[in-house]
């Protein structure tokens, strides 16, 4: 074989190895691309991608860096005897994603991006850059066999950095993926819960329920082990714990009292407040005029980290607090936005429930007038109806006792010949009816026809007199309201007098207007059943035909139904009494049917026929013995109605 063929030969053998070798580096490449195209993690594609490059590219030693706390960390190491240091992250190399993005193989351009020295040290001839977006999230840095960086290794090199670099790309995309999906399930779980929170918030109109049912939802979302929630009480103008839950029952009694500052400025856009935020603490604590370290104190009960606020109009209806969670995990952003629709949520809640709870107080305080309205209608009517004084009296007490909670009071008759006022029916005060109060100059007023009112227990001695104080006992003062009539001048002809009421105080202006009312009422009835007493006083009813006509009924009466009857005529013997007949007085306490004919000539019907009986009543009554008593019994004397006239005849 001469010299030339030999030549040809090994040329030829020489080619045939380049061509196995381009054959394996792209078979190698074709592997890369299979591999690179399946779904992978970011640990996996990093360490195929040093795997190949060391592979395809014939290097001599290489390394591998990963970004970490913006520092660039060796992660794999091939080929170098001395352990290599971090790299902090610079702005050339921040900039190397941005403005570059292509592999480094000329010393010029590494030494743009990486230190001369670092360079030499490693003995470096190229970088593979690992790209996601715009960020450089690792390099790979090599020295090839020959220590040269031919074409064929900037091309293999290339096509793995962008198969790479692909791979990081399609990983970071899938991973956003997946994080949008993990909060869009959370948006969705949380729209659902906000939806069924606020449904179960919005159908309970009690308040006191309202809260547990709020403290049960924070604390079920959020897993909270100690949920708080406080609310503005009215009566005690403070922010109070109205509820709370302890999901380990170590809590017992917590007691929350926060007095809002007038001069506080409240921030709209501030509804989560974290308690770890010192700026967050301090805008909080300015709130409230307590001291922070006392604010600080009683929130420490709850175990509290966050407080959210719950706002409307820059106002702050209460707030909910949030302790450290069951899981220990942090609260992420979706669980703050659940936070701020269910505030929301609570507030209306609440809101809807106070204003169903005032309609309801609004409804019931018209029932009560309406109530009030129609127990004066009925009292008037009655009062009308009245055809005597102390049933005017009862019915005026007794309504007053009952329809209007008059707990202690009075009806009094003025009696103008002594100028004193009579206690004739009363409330709960038995001790003083009868009694005569005899008017101080107090009473001019009511003399003039003006309600007067004075609250205190010294009252009663002041308007009455001290001996009225141990009759009447605890009051609440001395409400005296005349009844009048405005004629010419003010006629008084008595008063209602009440000191104290069950349900509301005695200067309560409905009550006084209602009560004048009704001595307005009282007064014409009462003028003419006055005027009625006085005509009666001369005015002698006929008794001869009232005994007719009842002593025919009662004999009819006993014939049917077998009752005993007698009639009893009494003669008052004794001489004219200008004052009055005093046997006719007291002969009606002891017999029903008294009709004294005349003032010495007396009849008297009775269901008995026993003499002794009735002579011994009679004599009980009269108390004098110039009495002559005759007795006429049915069936005796007499067998019915018209014989008994026979007797006279």
């Amino acid at each position: 074989m001469d010299y030339d063929s030999i030549l040809k030969r090994i040329e030829k053998e020489k080619k045939d190895e380049a061509l196995s070798a381009k054959l394996y580096r792209y078979t190698g490449l074709v592997q890369a691309i299979e591999f690179f195209s399946q779904r992978l993690v970011f640990d996996q594609i990093v360490d195929a991608a040093f795997d190949f490059i060391n592979e395809l590219l014939l290097v001599k030693k290489s390394a591998i860096y990963i970004l970490e706390n913006h520092t660039y960390v060796p992660k794999k190491v091939k080929g170098f005897s001395t352990r290599l240091d971090n790299i902090e992250l610079s702005i050339e190399l921040n900039d190397l994603a941005t403005y570059y993005g292509n592999i480094l193989y000329e010393r010029e351009n590494l030494i743009k991006f990486l230190k001369p020295e670092f360079i030499d040290s490693l003995e470096i001839n190229a970088v593979v850059p690992l790209i996601i977006e715009d960020s450089l999230y690792g390099i790979i840095l090599f020295q090839n066999n020959n220590n040269s960086f031919g074409e064929d290794d900037y091309i293999i090199s290339e096509s793995l950095m962008r198969l790479i670099n692909t791979a990081l790309e399609n990983f970071n995309r899938y991973e956003k993926l997946a994080r949008i999906n993990t909060e869009l399930d959370e948006k969705i779980f949380n729209l659902f819960a906000i939806n069924q929170s606020s449904k179960v918030l919005l159908s309970d109109l009690r308040i006191d329920s309202l809260y547990d049912i709020a403290v049960d939802v924070f604390s079920e979302l959020t897993h909270s082990k100690i949920t708080g929630f406080i609310l503005f009480d009215e009566r005690r103008d403070r922010y109070t714990l109205k509820s709370f839950k302890d999901i380990f029952y170590k809590v017992k009694n917590v007691t929350i009292r926060l007095l809002l500052k007038g001069s506080c400025k409240v921030n709209p856009n501030k509804i989560i407040i974290n308690l770890k935020n010192k700026q967050d603490c301090e805008y909080f604590n300015s709130l409230f005029e307590e001291d922070s370290v006392i604010a600080d104190a009683q929130l420490e009960q709850l175990e509290a980290m966050y407080v959210v606020l719950l706002l409307k109009n820059r106002q702050i209806l209460g707030f909910v607090t949030l302790s450290e969670t069951v899981t220990g995990s942090e609260y992420g952003d979706g669980i703050f936005e659940l936070i701020e629709s269910l505030a929301a949520s609570t507030y209306t809640a609440i809101s809807n429930a106070k204003l169903f709870e005032m309609v309801n107080e609004q409804k019931a305080l018209i029932q009560r007038k309406l109530d009030k309205l129609i127990s004066l209608n009925y009292l008037t009517r009655n009062i009308s109806s009245s055809i005597r004084i102390e049933t005017l009296q009862e019915i005026a007490t007794k309504t007053l006792q009952v329809s209007f909670n008059v707990n202690k009071g009075a009806f009094c008759i003025y009696k103008k010949e002594t100028n004193e006022f009579e206690f004739s029916n009363t409330i709960n005060i038995e001790g003083c009816k009868g009694k005569n109060v005899k008017p101080n100059q107090k009473w001019k007023r009511i003399f003039e026809g003006d309600c007067v009112y004075a609250l205190g227990q010294s009252t009663v001695a002041e308007y009455l007199g001290e001996e009225f104080i141990e009759d009447i006992g605890e009051v609440q003062g001395v409400l005296i309201i005349p009844i009048y009539l405005d004629m010419m001048e003010t006629d008084v002809l008595g008063a209602i007098i009440i000191f104290g009421y069950t349900d509301v105080q005695l200067d309560n202006e409905e009550n006084m207007l209602i009560i004048d009312t009704i001595a307005g009422n009282i007064a014409p009835v009462l003028n003419n059943l006055l005027i009625i007493q006085m005509q009666q006083r001369f005015t002698l009813p006929n008794y001869i035909e009232l005994f007719k006509r009842d002593l025919k009924d009662e004999v009819n009466a006993a014939l049917d139904y077998g009752i005993e009857l007698s009639v009893i005529q009494a003669e008052d013997q004794r001489e004219f009494l200008f004052k009055g007949n005093s046997a006719v007085e007291g002969l009606k306490e002891n017999f029903k049917k008294v009709y004294p004919f005349s003032y010495n000539n007396i009849f008297i019907i009775e269901n008995s026929v026993d003499e002794v009986e009735i002579m011994g009543k009679i004599k009980e009554c009269t108390k004098f013995d110039n009495m002559k008593i005759k007795i006429m019994k049915l069936g005796a004397e007499f067998k019915n109605f018209a014989e008994f006239f026979e007797l006279y005849r």
